[in-house]
């Protein structure tokens, strides 16, 4: 009788196991990510800025409820720019995401506060969040997290294609009416190492705001990357023939397996409205230059040594040069 028992155990074993591990476990695991420089001011308009700076800290946790719904919850921990210039003393947290997620074959749906689409692809591919944004996220052209929805749909190896609606006032506002933003758009991905990605956006309330964004990244197996991105809007925060517009171009080189240098080139500018003799926009138009070399000892800890400056289109602004120590940890 136990000989008996001891052989059927033996030829059910391999299928228990392999049930068991088709068997969708439910998981999820908390992490955090923190943003940290040292800069010093060398230019006349910036030398007295000199400070070591905590930036940015997310916190949150992420659950697969099963093999086709996600959720996460994002804490972002930072300084508003839209407070007192001695916001950055203090702390103020925010939902950066709090999103169901929806995964079937090709298609993958977001719900509740959400990444937005407009950049996400240029901020994956300049991989320097921890440094500096993305153009539209910079310069204020869109909001890195919105609530809404968005869908996303692939197509074939190439081929993509996202569509979202949003309340289009960012994650740190609620907004309670019935004006959202519209975005849909694009990206493929040739076999060539070449990614061409056009992205559309549009509000309506009294007029109607519009963006377009052009983004092409070709990738050399992996050792160096080259990318530039177009950007226009029209009628800026609703206001008529209040246009922004700008260029971003951006490269790296990996020159060791640890090592990597980086540049980044970026022109802001607005348009002259009518009866006007200055741009609308002009003492935020400028142009930014950033350059260094970046670090990654090990995985998730990226640290960069790089310059980065700006200089104002207005000729009565002075240009701002710094030096800059930054590190990203994620655990």
């Amino acid at each position: 009788m136990k000989l008996r028992n001891l052989i059927i155990f033996i030829f059910c074993f391999p299928s228990l196991v392999f049930a068991q591990n088709n068997e969708f476990i439910p998981s999820g695991k908390p992490f955090a990510t923190i943003h940290l420089n040292f800069h010093k001011g060398i230019s006349s308009a910036s030398r007295e800025d000199v400070a070591f700076e905590l930036t940015r800290a997310y916190l949150g946790y992420e659950y697969h409820i099963s093999s086709e719904f996600y959720v996460k919850i994002n804490v972002d921990v930072g300084s508003p720019g839209d407070l007192s210039p001695y916001s950055k003393a203090r702390r103020y947290a925010y939902f950066k995401n709090a999103f169901l997620r929806y995964t079937k074959k090709g298609l993958k749906v977001d719900f509740g506060l959400i990444d937005t689409k407009q950049f996400k692809l240029q901020e994956d591919i300049w991989e320097r969040r921890y440094m500096m944004e993305s153009f539209s996220d910079q310069y204020g052209i869109g909001h890195s997290a919105d609530l809404g929805m968005s869908v996303n749909y692939i197509f074939s190896e190439q081929l993509e294609a996202d569509f979202i609606i949003t309340n289009g006032e960012g994650y740190s506002t609620i907004q309670l009416n019935d004006v959202f933003k519209y975005g849909i758009g694009p990206v493929y991905r040739f076999k060539n190492g070449l990614i061409s990605k056009v992205f559309f956006e549009l509000t309506t309330k009294e007029i109607t705001e519009t963006t377009w964004s052009f983004f092409l990244s070709y990738d050399h197996q992996k050792k160096w990357n080259i990318a530039g991105e177009y950007v226009f809007r029209k009628n800026d925060s609703w206001k008529e023939n209040h246009n922004i517009n700008g260029f971003s171009f951006y490269g790296k080189y990996n020159f060791a397996k640890k090592y990597q240098l980086f540049a980044r080139y970026d022109i802001f500018h607005s348009n002259i409205v009518e009866d006007k003799i200055n741009p609308w926009n002009l003492a935020n138009d400028g142009t930014a230059f950033v350059g260094g070399i970046q670090l990654v000892p090990v995985k998730n800890i990226k640290m960069s040594v790089n310059y980065q400056d700006w200089y104002p289109r207005a000729t009565n602004m002075d240009y701002s040069g710094y030096i800059y120590l930054n590190l990203e940890v994620k655990i």
